[in-house]
């Protein structure tokens, strides 16, 4: 089955291997320690037979930790796949640290060649900028419109900090749901604010 991975990056110099606990969706709890949550979901859910693309999402900072982490996370994710034996290539896509809209509009042009028709979609956005989980966000949602992407999981990897900045009570969220509900909300049509609303308190109370 052909699998598509997109992880963001993060450009800190520290990195923290947690078991994070799942909320509301056991299927992917992972009982071991991993630096990137993405990488527990997939280690639930890979198989043998599995053609899976990789793409790591990276910000070019200054001390060069975006690079070192690239690589760090294919170290962690091929050591689960050694037990596992899915064929795995990796990507990277790399852009500037800069927020102006020509860097992100090349950010999603990049991301959308790299959907193939049918695939299963596999995201995680706990690190990087504030901007890439919408530039992510915005990609799937055309990936599922025209190459019938099959949107598994969202994740976002939360934790707690001590007073000596320690993450403790790591948690794994999957937000795929949030996307669907927007996928619904784009395909509401009603006269005015109000009908739209209650159409939404029905759909939602399901």
């Amino acid at each position: 089955m052909k699998k598509i991975v997109f992880c963001n990056i993060m450009m800190k110099e520290r990195l923290n291997a947690l078991c994070y606990k799942v909320s509301g969706n056991s299927t992917i709890e992972y009982n071991g320690e991993v630096i990137f949550p993405i990488n527990g979901v997939l280690a639930c859910t890979l198989k043998k037979d599995d053609d899976v693309k990789v793409v790591l999402l990276k910000k070019e900072d200054i001390d060069g930790n975006s690079d070192r982490n690239a690589g760090k996370y294919k170290k962690e994710l091929d050591k689960i796949n050694s037990n596992l034996g899915a064929k795995i290539e990796y990507r990277i896509l790399s852009t500037p640290h800069n927020e102006s809209r020509a860097v992100q509009e090349k950010l999603f042009k990049e991301i959308l060649g790299e959907f193939v028709e049918g695939a299963a979609v596999y995201t995680d956005i706990t690190y990087s900028t504030k901007s890439l989980p919408i530039i992510v966000f915005s990609a799937l949602n055309f990936a599922q419109r025209f190459f019938k992407a099959d949107i598994k999981n969202i994740v976002y990897g939360k934790v707690d900090f001590d007073k000596d900045n320690n993450p403790f009570n790591p948690e794994l969220f999957d937000m795929s749901a949030l996307f669907y509900l927007n996928s619904i909300v784009n395909t509401i049509e009603c006269a005015d604010g109000k009908s739209a609303l209650k159409l939404l308190d029905a759909i939602l109370s399901k």
